[in-house]
């Protein structure tokens, strides 16, 4: 008769082997290299490899975080800059933070799901669910100007050109005045054309 001890031992043996710890998950440093005006990471298909991730969305955030145009060239990826390496290696460390590692159990066990407008980053091992977002840059707006095209203003002029028109100003943007021609005169212009700092204006009765 085998004994108690011997069945559990060949019983272990046939279970799968569990990863309790994420000691195993190593992100390779990226192997990074100039080239002309582009900087290159060689090893970036094996970067994604390890990540779990489309090389795709790993690039595009790369970009994104770094401000340059990204291209992949498999197993390179080229961003269109010159990018130091310590400054690639933290934003992949943060990609990893944002898109690989779950918030919960700390495993990199996990996959991205998109859900309509939104990405769900889903762990396998505890079934925990974050939603995931991409910061998107802003443009700055523009100022608005202190006169319209089309609009009709009251104005004073301060200045007689060189081609005769006169000069005004409206909350410090210059406005030249054509068919009026005396210092300290106030007139009603219409404005016709606005160009960078400047507007033009025609007397109006």
């Amino acid at each position: 008769m085998v004994e108690y001890a011997e069945l559990l031992r060949r019983a272990r043996e046939k279970l799968p082997l569990v990863q309790v710890s994420t000691d195993r998950f190593q992100v390779p440093e990226p192997d990074v290299m100039t080239d002309g005006k582009n900087t290159v990471i060689r090893n970036f298909q094996e970067i994604c490899g390890v990540l779990r991730r489309e090389p795709d969305h790993v690039i595009g955030y790369l970009a994104r975080e770094l401000g340059c145009p990204g291209v992949l060239d498999l197993p390179r990826a080229y961003l269109k800059s010159k990018i130091p390496k310590d400054s690639i290696a933290t934003r992949l460390r943060e990609y990893v933070e944002k898109y690989v590692i779950c918030s919960e159990c700390k495993r990199p066990d996990t996959h991205l799901v998109k859900e309509g407008r939104l990405m769900l980053l889903v762990c396998e091992a505890c079934g925990a669910q974050r939603p995931v977002t991409v910061r998107r840059v802003v443009a700055p707006e523009k100022p608005k100007l202190p006169v319209e095209v089309g609009q009709i203003y009251r104005l004073t002029i301060e200045d007689v050109g060189r081609r005769g028109d006169g000069v005004a100003k409206k909350e410090g943007f210059v406005i030249f005045v054509t068919g009026a021609a005396t210092r300290g005169q106030t007139v009603n212009a219409k404005v016709t054309k606005v160009l960078g700092n400047n507007a033009y204006a025609i007397v109006q009765p």
